[in-house]
């Protein structure tokens, strides 16, 4: 596993979220639960929607074109949602955020 700077932990909203581009094209999103991070793909895996347009609340992320969903701690599916997310584990250290991929 390679371990990649993503952000400062101030660039991400409060119980909010936002994506992020890493050197390798690829897009990640970073959730911020309570000063809680978590980490997972940037796109809904139904139909490629950027899932930072969703609602999040604290525990769970809505896509908000189809209505799936996920426990971000874990990507797992619930309600409609018929595939997980990809996540990441994250390492805050220093005000910075960190993800392994």
């Amino acid at each position: 596993m390679t371990r990649k700077l993503v952000c400062q932990v101030d660039q991400v909203p409060k119980d909010g979220m936002k994506v992020f581009d890493l050197d390798d094209s690829k897009r990640v999103l970073i959730l911020n639960s309570n000063e809680s991070f978590y980490a997972c793909q940037s796109f809904c895996p139904h139909q490629e929607v950027c899932l930072e347009e969703g609602l999040f609340d604290g525990e769970v992320l809505t896509c908000h074109q189809h209505l799936w969903q996920w426990k971000v701690e874990t990507g797992e599916p619930i309600g409609l949602a018929e595939e997980s997310l990809e996540t990441y584990r994250v390492e805050v250290e220093e005000g910075q955020i960190y993800i392994h991929s």
